[in-house]
């Protein structure tokens, strides 16, 4: 009897773990499907429908619950929603044809960017870079020598 009662418990948790290991898969396929489209609801709120909480996206959550339950892909439901809404419906872009530069833009922009920086401190760090001077300094020929002498005895005189 003791044998048979483990043997009953085994199961139970056995049938416990599988029944929620299933929903927890189904939660995550429907969770992958709701990050993949934007919500249609009639505010236009822009979101991801697994980030919107409107009325709206309650009633397309249970929708693609039922097509889950029926058979269908998530892959097959987001095709049947683009022919329905068109590709706005995404949430992100395809990586396929014109779209593609959608996915290549940034990286394209962030290094014409690097390079466009890279030449403008170039061009800065020659443009402020002293030129090679004379070791002595050349003396200032612009106050005739006659001032100079009478400057340096109004100086001295300062001084004392």
């Amino acid at each position: 009897m003791k044998n048979q009662n483990r043997l009953l418990t085994i199961l139970l948790a056995l049938v416990l773990v599988i029944g929620l290991a299933g929903n927890a898969q189904a939660a995550a396929v429907l969770a992958d499907l709701e990050n993949a489209l934007m919500c249609k609801c009639d505010d236009k709120c822009g979101k991801v429908l697994l980030n919107c909480t409107c009325s709206t996206s309650d009633k397309t959550r249970a929708e693609f619950s039922k097509m889950l339950d029926s058979g269908l892909t998530v892959d097959q439901i987001i095709q049947m929603q683009v022919e329905k809404h068109g590709e706005t419906i995404l949430s992100s872009p395809s990586k396929s044809g014109f779209n593609l530069t959608a996915w290549a833009m940034p990286f394209v922009a962030l290094l014409a960017g690097g390079f466009g920086l890279s030449k403008i401190v170039e061009a800065w760090k020659k443009k402020g870079a002293p030129e090679e001077q004379a070791t002595e300094p050349e003396e200032d020929e612009s106050i005739p020598s006659k001032y100079s002498s009478r400057i340096q005895e109004e100086l001295d005189n300062i001084e004392s």
